[in-house]
Protein backbone atom coordinates (compact mmCIF):
# COMPACT_ATOMS: atom_id res chain seq x y z
CA UNK A 1 0.00 0.00 0.00
CA UNK A 2 1.19 3.38 -1.00
CA UNK A 3 1.56 6.25 1.43
CA UNK A 4 -0.95 8.26 -0.05
CA UNK A 5 -3.20 5.20 0.09
CA UNK A 6 -2.40 4.53 3.64
CA UNK A 7 -3.57 8.16 4.60
CA UNK A 8 -6.64 7.95 2.94
CA UNK A 9 -7.49 4.94 4.56
CA UNK A 10 -6.45 6.40 8.06
CA UNK A 11 -8.31 9.37 7.26
CA UNK A 12 -11.51 7.06 6.35
CA UNK A 13 -11.17 4.64 9.04
CA UNK A 14 -10.16 6.41 12.28
CA UNK A 15 -10.32 9.98 11.89
CA UNK A 16 -13.69 10.42 10.34
CA UNK A 17 -15.41 7.78 12.45
CA UNK A 18 -13.75 9.29 15.50
CA UNK A 19 -15.03 12.22 14.70
CA UNK A 20 -18.89 10.77 14.24
CA UNK A 21 -18.57 9.44 17.63
CA UNK A 22 -17.20 11.86 19.81
CA UNK A 23 -18.24 15.35 18.13
CA UNK A 24 -21.82 14.04 15.85
CA UNK A 25 -23.28 11.54 18.37
CA UNK A 26 -22.53 8.71 15.49
CA UNK A 27 -23.87 5.26 16.89
CA UNK A 28 -21.43 1.79 16.02
CA UNK A 29 -24.08 1.44 13.39
CA UNK A 30 -23.94 4.75 11.77
CA UNK A 31 -20.05 3.84 11.75
CA UNK A 32 -20.21 0.78 10.46
CA UNK A 33 -22.61 2.72 7.79
CA UNK A 34 -20.21 4.89 6.87
CA UNK A 35 -17.36 1.78 7.00
CA UNK A 36 -19.79 0.12 4.12
CA UNK A 37 -20.47 3.15 1.98
CA UNK A 38 -16.21 3.61 1.74
CA UNK A 39 -16.05 0.32 0.71
CA UNK A 40 -19.06 0.17 -1.54
CA UNK A 41 -17.10 3.35 -3.03
CA UNK A 42 -14.21 1.89 -3.06
CA UNK A 43 -15.06 -1.40 -4.83
CA UNK A 44 -16.83 0.53 -7.42
CA UNK A 45 -13.83 2.32 -8.15
CA UNK A 46 -11.55 -0.86 -8.32
CA UNK A 47 -13.84 -2.59 -10.87
CA UNK A 48 -14.03 0.48 -13.06
CA UNK A 49 -10.09 0.48 -13.02
CA UNK A 50 -10.11 -3.20 -13.62
CA UNK A 51 -12.81 -2.51 -16.24
CA UNK A 52 -10.96 0.08 -18.20
CA UNK A 53 -7.67 -2.00 -17.92
CA UNK A 54 -9.05 -5.51 -18.63
CA UNK A 55 -6.51 -6.31 -21.25
CA UNK A 56 -3.47 -5.18 -19.24
CA UNK A 57 -4.54 -6.86 -15.96
CA UNK A 58 -5.51 -10.32 -16.18
CA UNK A 59 -6.51 -11.15 -12.93
CA UNK A 60 -8.15 -15.13 -12.38
CA UNK A 61 -11.49 -15.98 -12.16
CA UNK A 62 -10.40 -17.69 -8.58
CA UNK A 63 -9.48 -14.45 -7.61
CA UNK A 64 -12.23 -12.25 -8.31
CA UNK A 65 -14.69 -15.17 -6.96
CA UNK A 66 -12.72 -14.74 -3.85
CA UNK A 67 -12.87 -10.97 -3.94
CA UNK A 68 -16.78 -11.19 -4.42
CA UNK A 69 -17.22 -13.98 -1.73
CA UNK A 70 -15.00 -11.29 0.88
CA UNK A 71 -17.26 -8.31 -0.27
CA UNK A 72 -20.55 -10.03 0.34
CA UNK A 73 -19.15 -11.81 3.90
CA UNK A 74 -17.97 -8.60 5.08
CA UNK A 75 -21.42 -6.62 4.98
CA UNK A 76 -23.27 -9.46 6.10
CA UNK A 77 -20.93 -10.16 9.20
CA UNK A 78 -21.03 -5.80 10.19
CA UNK A 79 -24.73 -6.36 10.41
CA UNK A 80 -24.46 -9.35 12.69
CA UNK A 81 -22.26 -7.64 14.72
CA UNK A 82 -23.95 -4.43 15.02
CA UNK A 83 -27.32 -7.02 15.49
CA UNK A 84 -25.91 -8.84 18.70
CA UNK A 85 -24.69 -5.61 19.55
CA UNK A 86 -28.03 -4.25 19.51
CA UNK A 87 -30.54 -7.35 18.76
CA UNK A 88 -33.65 -4.60 18.88
CA UNK A 89 -31.81 -2.65 16.04
CA UNK A 90 -34.18 -1.90 12.99
CA UNK A 91 -32.03 -1.82 10.35
CA UNK A 92 -33.62 0.23 7.74
CA UNK A 93 -34.60 2.46 10.26
CA UNK A 94 -31.30 3.40 10.83
CA UNK A 95 -30.27 3.50 7.40
CA UNK A 96 -32.72 6.13 6.97
CA UNK A 97 -31.78 7.88 10.12
CA UNK A 98 -28.11 7.98 8.57
CA UNK A 99 -28.69 9.55 5.63
CA UNK A 100 -30.78 11.86 6.88
CA UNK A 101 -28.93 13.14 10.41
CA UNK A 102 -28.49 16.39 10.61
CA UNK A 103 -25.48 18.55 11.87
CA UNK A 104 -25.11 22.25 11.12
CA UNK A 105 -28.30 22.05 9.34
CA UNK A 106 -27.66 19.57 6.49
CA UNK A 107 -28.02 16.10 6.12
CA UNK A 108 -25.20 14.17 6.30
CA UNK A 109 -26.10 12.19 3.15
CA UNK A 110 -26.37 14.94 0.96
CA UNK A 111 -22.56 15.33 2.11
CA UNK A 112 -20.74 12.15 2.81
CA UNK A 113 -22.09 10.67 -0.50
CA UNK A 114 -20.72 13.15 -2.47
CA UNK A 115 -17.60 13.49 -0.73
CA UNK A 116 -16.88 9.67 -1.03
CA UNK A 117 -17.72 9.93 -4.75
CA UNK A 118 -15.21 12.84 -4.89
CA UNK A 119 -12.41 11.08 -3.13
CA UNK A 120 -13.01 7.54 -5.21
CA UNK A 121 -12.96 9.53 -8.42
CA UNK A 122 -9.97 11.86 -7.48
CA UNK A 123 -8.00 8.61 -6.74
CA UNK A 124 -9.01 6.92 -9.90
CA UNK A 125 -7.46 9.80 -12.10
CA UNK A 126 -4.28 9.71 -9.72
CA UNK A 127 -4.18 6.04 -10.23
CA UNK A 128 -4.88 6.04 -13.83
CA UNK A 129 -1.42 8.82 -14.38
CA UNK A 130 0.67 7.10 -12.15
CA UNK A 131 0.32 3.50 -11.88
CA UNK A 132 1.58 0.94 -14.19
CA UNK A 133 -0.39 -2.51 -15.06
CA UNK A 134 1.66 -4.54 -12.36
CA UNK A 135 0.77 -1.32 -10.15
CA UNK A 136 -2.60 -1.84 -10.56
CA UNK A 137 -2.81 -5.48 -10.35
CA UNK A 138 -0.87 -4.96 -6.84
CA UNK A 139 -3.33 -2.96 -5.97
CA UNK A 140 -6.35 -5.01 -6.31
CA UNK A 141 -4.64 -7.63 -4.64
CA UNK A 142 -4.36 -5.44 -1.60
CA UNK A 143 -7.87 -4.34 -1.71
CA UNK A 144 -8.55 -8.08 -1.18
CA UNK A 145 -6.38 -8.37 1.83
CA UNK A 146 -7.61 -4.87 3.14
CA UNK A 147 -11.46 -6.44 2.88
CA UNK A 148 -10.68 -10.00 4.37
CA UNK A 149 -8.09 -8.72 7.35
CA UNK A 150 -11.60 -6.40 7.72
CA UNK A 151 -14.42 -9.58 7.68
CA UNK A 152 -11.62 -11.47 10.18
CA UNK A 153 -11.97 -8.07 12.40
CA UNK A 154 -15.40 -7.72 12.32
CA UNK A 155 -15.91 -11.67 13.15
CA UNK A 156 -13.56 -11.87 16.20
CA UNK A 157 -15.77 -8.91 17.08
CA UNK A 158 -18.74 -11.10 16.71
CA UNK A 159 -17.20 -14.01 18.92
CA UNK A 160 -16.03 -11.44 21.63
CA UNK A 161 -19.31 -9.43 22.03
CA UNK A 162 -21.56 -12.13 23.38
CA UNK A 163 -18.66 -13.28 25.64
CA UNK A 164 -17.81 -9.90 27.42
CA UNK A 165 -21.05 -7.73 26.25
CA UNK A 166 -19.00 -4.92 24.85
CA UNK A 167 -20.89 -1.31 25.28
CA UNK A 168 -21.03 1.04 22.52
CA UNK A 169 -17.92 2.92 23.85
CA UNK A 170 -15.62 -0.43 23.67
CA UNK A 171 -17.20 -1.53 20.39
CA UNK A 172 -15.88 1.96 19.10
CA UNK A 173 -12.55 1.53 20.97
CA UNK A 174 -12.35 -2.10 19.69
CA UNK A 175 -13.28 -1.20 15.88
CA UNK A 176 -10.53 2.21 15.55
CA UNK A 177 -7.89 0.01 16.73
CA UNK A 178 -8.90 -2.69 14.35
CA UNK A 179 -8.86 -0.84 11.36
CA UNK A 180 -5.81 1.27 12.48
CA UNK A 181 -3.99 -2.23 12.49
CA UNK A 182 -5.63 -3.16 9.22
CA UNK A 183 -3.93 -0.37 7.62
CA UNK A 184 -0.89 -1.15 9.42
CA UNK A 185 -0.68 -5.08 8.52
CA UNK A 186 -2.71 -5.81 5.39
CA UNK A 187 0.64 -5.06 3.17
CA UNK A 188 2.57 -8.37 4.98
CA UNK A 189 -0.80 -10.76 4.55
CA UNK A 190 -1.41 -9.85 0.74
CA UNK A 191 1.28 -12.89 -0.66
CA UNK A 192 -1.75 -15.17 1.08
CA UNK A 193 -3.81 -14.65 -1.43
CA UNK A 194 -4.24 -15.60 -5.40
CA UNK A 195 -3.38 -13.12 -8.25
Amino acid sequence: MTRPEKISTILGDVLIPSLGFFLWDWNIYFISLFFILDQVAKETGQLFRLGKLKNQIDASKKAFSLHFLIFIALILVIHLFNYLLHPSIHFLKEMNDFFWYKDAGVAQGFILFPLLIFVERTKHKMYMKTFSAEMHRAQWKMHTVQMATYLLLFLVLCLIQPLFKMGETSSFLSLIFGFALVTLSSDKLSAFFPR
